[in-house]
């Protein structure tokens, strides 16, 4: 959108939110910054749908794989596919308290049991993001649960999986996910990025390396935001091959591809964020719109009927 005073703008957006912008982006006028801004935005929600996506996917794994795991026909709650496992298994002290929040209340510091308990399927969709990696500290046979979380990995042997670094691994990347999420749910640029640290697992006596640095130009940042794309969406095909498949078909990619790109920055920089065409001057000006790259939202009778985005190399 069009600032209608671009100073009031970048004061009620905050000079101060808007400095680490002037030193990645050197040499954008007040004008160009906004652009840049609101290039971040449309990144952020383009990200933000992959995530989304392969969140909702990763708890429905974990809850299906660990309630059939630890499903207790005398406990008489639910089915193989959906129990109360959380209340079967020792967890870490901060997975614990985030359980007891939704089935428990606070009185006088002590939790009380819900009279009226939530089903499991309520209880785990309560849980976030960071809820699911640090379970895998929890004292489970891992190496016969991950196989059935990550049906789509190219590995399910136990054998495979009974290897600490292979279990750390797929910590990583989970976390990788998270910590990206965290980002943009706080706000946050999601261009400014700190190192990028191999898929390890910190523990005593090692500290994971690091795989890339902290980009200090904007061609670097676009570089690290499109590695992590590919593991988030390497995560999603771990996940659920079909959930892969039709992200793999839908606008959502082709318009990240396009956004994460030099192409994409310099529209939203130069405020061109893309051009909305009749479909009769689309076909026309095909062959100019091929090379410059630009993104158009075709349509007939003034009615979108779709949208063309540039291949971008």
């Amino acid at each position: 959108m069009q600032p209608k005073n671009i100073t009031q703008t970048h004061q009620d957006i905050s000079v101060a939110r808007l400095s680490s912008y002037k030193s990645m982006f050197v040499g954008t006028d007040d004008q160009e910054l906004y652009g840049v801004y609101c290039w971040n935005e449309a990144l952020s929600a383009a990200l933000f749908r992959l995530i989304a996506i392969t969140e909702v996917v990763m708890r429905n794994r974990f809850h299906s794989a660990l309630s059939q795991a630890l499903y207790s026909p005398s406990a008489s709650i639910g089915t193989t596919h959906s129990n109360d496992w959380y209340n079967q298994v020792t967890l870490p002290p901060k997975s614990a308290d985030k359980i007891k929040q939704q089935t428990h209340y606070r009185k006088n510091g002590n939790y009380i049991l819900r009279p009226r308990q939530p089903t499991p399927n309520d209880v785990v969709s309560k849980m976030t993001f960071g809820f699911w990696p640090k379970l895998l500290d929890a004292p489970l046979s891992w190496e016969n649960l991950v196989p059935a979380i990550v049906r789509g990995h190219r590995h399910q042997s136990a054998n495979y999986w009974k290897k600490q670094k292979h279990l750390d691994a797929f910590y990583a990347r989970l976390d990788l996910v998270n910590r990206l999420r965290n980002r943009i749910a706080h706000f946050e640029p999601v261009w400014k990025q700190a190192n990028m640290l191999e898929e390890r697992r910190q523990r005593a006596g090692y500290q994971p390396k690091v795989e890339l640095s902290a980009p200090s130009t904007p061609m670097q940042a676009i570089g690290m935001l499109q590695l992590k794309h590919e593991r988030a969406t390497e995560l999603l095909r771990w996940l659920s091959p079909s959930r892969f498949t039709d992200y793999e078909r839908s606008y959502v990619l082709a318009h990240f591809e396009w956004l994460c790109s030099p192409e994409g920055l310099d529209a939203y920089r130069d405020f061109k964020p893309g051009q909305t065409l009749p479909i009769t001057r689309f076909k026309r000006d095909l062959n100019s719109l091929c090379r410059a790259k630009t993104k158009v939202t075709v349509t007939r009778k003034k009615v979108g009927v779709g949208t063309y985005y540039p291949v971008i190399n």
